[in-house]
């Protein structure tokens, strides 16, 4: 082989991977995680910066991306046809336009494509620097030929997925991808703070015939020692509350006798279509740790606390609470009590039973079979 055939292979293996380093640069920018990436620069990451950058004005970037990969390919075929016409004649330059072909879509396409797609920062990083460079020269030109093809689809030049925030919708679809980094109960609690946007009040709530009064006067109170709760205390024989008192104080208020009723906590009233969130920037607000919640007529249907809110967040605090209300039979069938809300038996079971506009099971029931149903009644789904 003369000295010129060498030449010309040496050329031509460069084009390829310049091809290749294009390509691999592409994809690379693209497949780049833009959570890592914007860490990586907070951490001082120069190369995650000027990525950043070049992702600001990612159709320049991508054009000088396309000119330059599209320069190369072309010069290689043509510098390969004008050697095998060269050597062999004009007959064989289909066959080394073939074999030019398969080499760039296996060494220059698909292998760098498939590393960057799989390893993104190990392309991108260091290309960063030598792409800003290739925009800062050929961006202009690529920024011309981006607005005749714009003109042509359509699309707006100013148009940028990367600018683009992330919604609350995909925020929870991260949040719902499995990580080593991130414990399974870190991502359930950050998973149940964006529910609290979904979720009002009404989902939550204690029954108001669940809850346990106090009456003022009556000394003989069956609340268990071990309770933490708050006790709504009502005048006797009168379903009025007139405040709230803590069980740990229950000695102090068999004690009290008269109508003074100022170290009592006083009514709060919350109507029940009060977001979860709102709720808990209000007992922020007012420094409340319990509220009563009313309907749209005014009357009250439940009680909501403080503790409750967290408990959407960080879980039950009593671990014993988990299972009240729902048995797994060895049959693998699954006994529920009526006052179980649909959204606690669909967490529990990973089911997906509609929890509108139903909010418990003996609600949901109802709904569906149009009557109170009668005892051992039985309903085909």
């Amino acid at each position: 082989m003369d000295s010129f055939s060498i030449i010309l292979v040496v050329v031509l293996l460069i084009l390829v991977i310049l091809s290749a380093f294009f390509s691999g640069s592409e994809t690379s920018i693209m497949a780049l995680n833009q959570i890592k990436l914007d860490n990586a620069e907070k951490q001082g990451n120069k190369s995650a910066k000027i990525i950043n950058s070049l992702r600001k004005e990612i159709n320049r970037v991508l054009g000088v991306i396309l000119i330059g990969n599209n320069l190369v390919n072309i010069s290689a075929s043509a510098l390969l046809t004008f050697f095998v016409i060269k050597k062999f004649g004009d007959e064989y330059v289909w066959i080394g336009t073939l074999l030019l072909t398969i080499f760039i879509i296996i060494f220059a396409e698909i292998a760098p494509k498939s590393f960057a797609a799989k390893r993104p920062e190990s392309i991108a990083y260091p290309a960063s620097r030598i792409l800003k460079v290739l925009t800062k020269y050929l961006g202009s030109f690529s920024e011309i030929l981006t607005n005749i093809s714009n003109s042509l689809t359509g699309i707006k030049n100013n148009e940028n997925y990367f600018s683009e925030n992330l919604n609350r919708d995909e925020l929870k679809s991260v949040l719902e991808k499995e990580t080593k980094e991130v414990d399974k109960e870190e991502m359930d609690a950050l998973k149940s703070i964006l529910e609290l946007k979904d979720l009002t009040v009404e989902d939550i709530l204690i029954p108001i015939n669940e809850v346990l009064k106090i009456e003022i006067g009556n000394k003989s109170h069956d609340v268990p020692n071990d309770k933490d709760i708050f006790l709504p205390v009502v005048k006797s024989n009168s379903d009025e509350i007139l405040g709230f008192i803590h069980s740990k104080e229950l000695e102090q208020f068999n004690d009290f006798s008269g109508d003074n009723i100022d170290f009592l906590i006083g009514p709060y009233f919350v109507p029940e279509k009060t977001h979860l969130f709102s709720q808990l920037k209000n007992f922020q607000k007012n420094g409340k740790e319990v509220a009563l919640v009313v309907d749209e007529y005014g009357d009250i249907t439940g009680l909501v606390t403080l503790e409750d809110l967290i408990e959407q967040v960080l879980g039950r605090f009593d671990p014993d609470e988990d299972e009240i209300g729902i048995n797994i039979n060895e049959d693998n069938s699954v006994t529920v009590d009526g006052s179980v809300t649909i959204r606690e038996l669909n967490k529990k079971m990973d089911w997906n039973l509609p929890e509108e506009p139903a909010k418990t099971i003996s609600g949901l029931v109802i709904d569906q079979i149009d009557t109170i149903p009668k005892k051992y009644c039985k309903q085909e789904a």
